[in-house]
């Protein structure tokens, strides 16, 4: 029993039960509303309800499949440079704008993947620059700096 419970996608399920049950448990205290007049914790509650739906669905999954696979050795090494990445991205967007977030923040976060192909992180960044600059900056019209003030 124990052995299917140590299985990845029973793990993973079993997280994205924990991640609905704090939603739900954090959107408590807040007024949900109807689905014509949302409150504030309406889409939360949604979320929770569907986080807990999906994890014991992938919970049950996991636990029921006939193979015996054990959990696959960790590396720590792709978790620490795409949290990294998103930091970097945190630090840099008001200060360096947008286009030298998003290039620190793919640069950074490539480096989770051996070897490292600088030709591909180089064209990744410059597309998802190109796109981010037109849909939030151009598009959307939020106050986004796209180069250093």
């Amino acid at each position: 029993m124990l052995r299917r419970l140590l299985r990845a996608e029973t793990l993973a399920g079993l997280l994205f039960v924990a991640f609905g049950a704090a939603a739900l448990w954090l959107a408590a205290g807040y007024p949900y509303g109807t689905a014509t007049r949302m409150g504030p914790g309406y889409v939360p509650v949604a979320l929770g309800w569907s986080l807990v739906a999906l994890g014991s669905a992938i919970a049950l999954a996991g636990a029921r499949a006939k193979t015996d696979d054990a959990l696959p050795k960790s590396d720590a090494r792709p978790l620490l440079f795409l949290l990294l990445g998103v930091g970097a991205f945190a630090l840099l967007l008001e200060s360096a704008g947008l286009i030298a977030a998003i290039f620190a923040c793919v640069g950074v976060a490539r480096l989770a993947e051996r070897p490292y192909r600088s030709v591909e992180s180089a064209l990744l960044a410059s597309g998802l620059a190109l796109a981010g600059a037109a849909i939030f900056v151009y598009g959307l019209g939020l106050p986004i700096p796209l180069v250093p003030r």
